[in-house]
């Protein structure tokens, strides 16, 4: 079994982290390793003790946006926190490291980018509304710490306890382009301390590998009195080792879920946040000389259930290079 690993996205990328009033602003999370292992989804392989595994990655997310029009009408009926927010850009820098053969801890640093923000403000002296172009939010995420500790290693099946902690490191004093702070919900950095805790399966059937996991984010209150809400990933993986060495190709389809709860402002519940989203996801990953790994998948929405208004998913795409030292 080969001891490649593909970390989060966040496993502070927002492993899920960064936050943002829509459930489709936020970023992902993931980890792969594995024989014909996942991109996004969480495998139960560990690094080898002594090895180290540094990771660039990007994940990019665009979003269905409301009209002018649209945004206008939800203001004059009542709903008037409705955001838009045309895509989300996140690349991430990561590095693990096994300290025993079932034990591996990663360190993540993310940079989040929300462009092309807008909502509507109103006017209350002439009782008017406007849409108000806010620009765009860009910084530093906070960083997460993440361990992997696998507790099962058979031939035909591994598993392995996931556990991690979201630090407030990340800039949470992003502001508009009229020089006002952004909401926390787009703030690069929410403030709080998130922990997390999850298990992933892994079971090799020859070229075949099927992977899966779950993980569960406690979120805190953070910056503004926000608490961003919990978040609850659930993810499956089938990947085909199409070519074997010196040169490895593996063709993966996965299955992306998040749930995440409403978010809660001086504890009153936004109506427009959280949701269910579940995304099929078709992948490649190609592997060098068993140092050198290269990613790429697109998340295509298959479920979208989200509360309120917020902006849709048009799709994600996960891009990445890892490195085994």
């Amino acid at each position: 079994m080969k001891t490649w690993i593909i970390f989060p996205s966040a496993i502070a990328l927002a492993v899920f982290l960064i936050s943002s009033s829509a459930y489709a602003h936020h970023a992902s999370a993931g980890s792969g390793i594995g024989q014909a292992g996942p991109v996004i989804t969480v495998s139960a392989s560990t690094l080898k003790k002594g090895t180290f595994s540094i990771e660039v990655l990007a994940e990019f997310q665009r979003f269905d946006t409301y009209s002018d029009s649209e945004l206008l009408d939800f203001a004059e009926s009542g709903i008037e926190d409705v955001h838009n927010a045309e895509y989300l850009f996140s690349p991430s820098t990561g590095i693990a490291y096994g300290l025993t053969d079932d034990l591996t801890l990663h360190v993540r640093v993310p940079y989040v980018a929300r462009n092309n923000i807008s909502a509507v403000h109103h006017h209350e002296e002439e009782d008017e509304y406007e849409i108000e172009q806010f620009g765009d939010a860009r910084g530093w995420g906070d960083i997460t710490l993440f361990s992997h500790y696998r507790f099962l290693n058979r031939s035909d099946m591994q598993a392995s306890l996931l556990a991690g902690l979201k630090m407030p490191t990340g800039k949470k004093s992003a502001r508009t382009g009229s020089g006002e702070l952004f909401e926390a919900e787009f703030q690069p950095g929410s403030g709080s301390w998130d922990a997390m805790a999850g298990i992933a399966l892994t079971k090799p059937l020859g070229a075949f590998s099927l992977d899966a996991n779950i993980l569960y984010t406690l979120a805190s209150e953070g910056v503004q009195d926000t608490d961003l809400g919990d978040v609850f990933n659930y993810n499956v993986s089938v990947g085909y080792r199409a070519l074997k060495q010196p040169l490895t190709l593996d063709l993966i389809l996965e299955a992306n879920g998040t749930w995440r709860q409403k978010e809660k402002v001086k504890g009153q519940k936004s109506e427009n946040s959280g949701g269910d989203i579940v995304l099929i996801s078709p992948g490649v990953r190609a592997g060098i000389n068993d140092r050198i790994m290269i990613y790429f998948n697109i998340g295509l929405p298959l479920i979208q259930d989200l509360n309120g208004k917020q902006n849709d998913m048009d799709y994600r795409t996960v891009l990445g290079m890892n490195v085994l030292l």
